[in-house]
C-alpha cells in the first residue's frame, strides 16, 4: 500500500462517499466500498495513536486485512446493533460464493452478481459508512 495519512483516509472516505452519490450502477458501489475502507483504516490509525499506514504496527495489519471489510468491522469491535454481520455474495453466472473483500474485484472488472446479493452489499456498504460518518471525527 502507498503509505497515507490518517487526515489523507479521512479525506478519501469524504470524497469516494459524495462521488458514490453523483453516480449509479457499479460506479457507484466501487466508490462505496473503497470509501468504506479508506474509513475504516482512518478510524483504526487514530484508534492506535498511529498517524500514517506505513508506521510500524500498520504495515502488517493493512498488508494481512487489506480490503477485507468483515476484518477491518471486527477489529473496530463495530457492534452488531449498529452495522450487521458482511454479507456473501454469488456470481451471477458461476454461482461462486465470495466474501466482501472480493466485491470491489466484481464491481471493478463489471463481473455480475446474483441482484439480491448486490443490493445487500449496497445496503451493509450504506450502513457502514453511516457509522463511519458518525465515528471519524470523534
Amino acid at each position: 500500500m502507498i503509505p497515507a495519512s490518517k487526515s489523507q483516509l479521512q479525506q478519501a472516505f469524504h470524497t469516494h462517499l459524495i462521488a458514490s452519490g453523483q453516480t449509479k450502477g457499479i460506479s457507484s458501489h466501487l466508490l462505496l466500498f473503497y470509501a468504506s475502507e479508506c474509513g475504516l483504516k482512518s478510524i483504526w490509525l487514530k484508534t492506535t495513536n498511529l498517524k500514517t499506514t506505513d508506521e510500524l504496527g500498520a504495515r502488517d495489519l493493512i498488508s494481512k486485512y487489506g480490503h477485507n471489510l468483515a476484518a477491518w468491522q471486527k477489529e473496530l469491535k463495530i457492534p452488531a446493533n449498529q452495522v450487521k454481520d458482511t454479507p456473501r455474495f454469488d456470481l451471477a453466472k458461476s454461482g461462486l460464493n465470495l466474501d466482501i473483500s472480493k466485491a470491489h474485484e466484481a464491481w471493478r472488472y463489471n463481473i455480475s452478481m446474483k441482484s439480491q446479493d448486490q443490493k445487500a452489499l449496497v445496503e451493509w456498504l450504506s450502513s457502514l459508512c453511516n457509522w463511519i460518518k458518525e465515528n471519524i471525527d470523534r
